[in-house]
């Protein structure tokens, strides 16, 4: 009875603090997984994550290759395309297991402004953008609306930087 009424107060205290939000929080700046994952306003990119199923060749792929790159991924928290493809993403990195010093994301207002000099350097016109790297250089960008899916275009850009190596 007592873990009953608890649940039903916890409940009700997540509906209220979400009934009193003003629609999805916006942040600008450095973006943290570990505050995307624990944050409850960003709840989207937890059920995103989970839901996203990958095609393991293609992370297979991404996995040998993952030393090479760096990533930088810029999105807006409260834009919807942002919401599908960052947690997609990263569930690619998990299991291709990038290492998290390789990652780095922004969050983005409305005008594409991170607040970061060297970021807004990338010259990002449509977000969400995830930079591909290598050795400072970009090699490639993923962005939202691909008909193809993440680990998919991250593949091909590797493949690209694979053949111009052996030229």
């Amino acid at each position: 009875m007592r873990l009953h009424r608890v649940l039903l107060g916890c409940g009700l205290l997540l509906s209220t603090v979400a009934m009193g939000q003003n629609g999805p929080r916006q942040v600008k700046g450095k973006l943290e997984l570990k505050q995307l994952s624990n944050d409850s306003a960003f709840a989207w990119f937890y059920t995103g994550v989970n839901k996203y199923n990958v095609n393991a060749n293609m992370v297979n792929y991404i996995k040998t290759n993952k030393e090479k790159i760096k990533l930088v991924a810029l999105v807006n928290t409260a834009d919807e395309a942002s919401r599908k493809l960052l947690p997609e993403f990263y569930k690619v990195m998990i299991l291709a297991s990038v290492p998290e010093e390789n990652i780095q994301m922004y969050g983005v207002d409305n005008s594409g402004n991170s607040g970061d000099n060297a970021v807004d350097g990338y010259k990002v016109k449509k977000v969400p953008t995830i930079l591909v790297l290598q050795n400072g250089k970009e090699e490639g960008r993923i962005t939202a609306g691909s008909p193809t899916s993440v680990e998919e275009n991250l593949a091909q850009i590797l493949m690209k930087m694979n053949a111009k190596r052996k030229d």
